[in-house]
């Protein structure tokens, strides 16, 4: 699978953090872990924050060769996993 160079980078809550759904993922998680009462889920949730950290700096490495100039423009001003606080 090779992503088409043309394709334009993504506005809405992207605007705002880089990786709104591994955010959403990882609250679920936790989420769903509390509501089932499991304590296995519960470490397997905190295992997993790692791992799915490394995933998501792994997507930005692939997205910064795919956009270049204009992804590091982005990077630098939108939040990782937490909005960056508005300049004035």
């Amino acid at each position: 699978m090779k992503p088409k160079r043309e394709h334009e980078m993504y506005g809405g809550i992207y605007q705002r953090i880089r990786h709104p759904q591994a955010v959403s993922e990882l609250a679920l998680w936790w989420v769903i872990a509390f509501l089932v009462h499991s304590p296995f889920l519960v470490l397997y949730t905190v295992l997993y924050v790692p791992v799915w950290y490394f995933f998501c700096l792994a997507e930005e490495k692939d997205l910064h060769i795919r956009y270049g100039d204009e992804y590091e423009k982005y990077y630098k001003n939108v939040g990782f996993w937490i909005p960056k606080k508005m300049k004035s």
